[in-house]
């Protein structure tokens, strides 16, 4: 019966891991919707163009070239968000790995040791919500120091140099 109960531990702590992460990724897109538009406002008001007419072929250019002069690499806030980024998704691998090592050392003691030590399966759940709390945290601070959620600025450069590489194949004929 012990046996059942230590499976039931496991189990529901996999179940509550991955109900969370799916919470998490359904929040993460809501924020990225959000960001996006705020970003477009943005850029609606800098270059005194409506949100509608963003993507209209004759402004294109204009927001090319605001958005390349905003996120450039140059510039030492969008170097910071870049950092933050890629700080922020080792934090992610970090915990994941944490999570995953606690799960199989919970696995190897339960069977081992004690079939008892299954209830310490739980930790995997305080763990991702810790690491999920510290990287908003950290998200955050980052958008406060440079004006820029981890990552945004290569993310936008990245971005911008597919729409300036589709548009060439467009304009070439090159479109697959």
């Amino acid at each position: 019966m012990s046996i059942i109960i230590a499976a039931a531990h496991v189990l529901g702590a996999i179940i509550a891991v991955f109900a969370f992460g799916a919470a998490v990724l359904a929040l993460s897109a809501w924020e990225l919707k959000r960001n996006q538009k705020a970003a477009a406002e943005e850029i609606s008001i800098a270059l005194g163009i409506p949100v509608e007419s963003l993507d209209n072929a004759e402004n294109a250019s204009k927001v090319v070239r605001f958005a390349a002069a905003r996120f450039s690499s140059d510039l030492l806030r969008n170097r910071l968000s870049d950092l933050c980024g890629w700080v922020q998704i080792g934090w992610g691998w970090l915990g994941t790995l944490l999570q995953v090592g606690v799960l199989i050392g919970v696995i190897w003691y339960s069977f081992t040791d004690s079939a008892q030590n299954a209830v310490h399966a739980w930790w995997v759940v305080g763990i991702a919500v810790f690491f999920w709390i510290a990287s908003v945290a950290f998200g955050l601070v980052c958008k406060l120091v440079t004006g820029r959620f981890p990552g945004q600025a290569r993310q936008a450069r990245k971005q911008l140099a597919e729409y300036v590489r589709n548009q060439g194949a467009i304009l070439t004929g090159e479109e697959e």
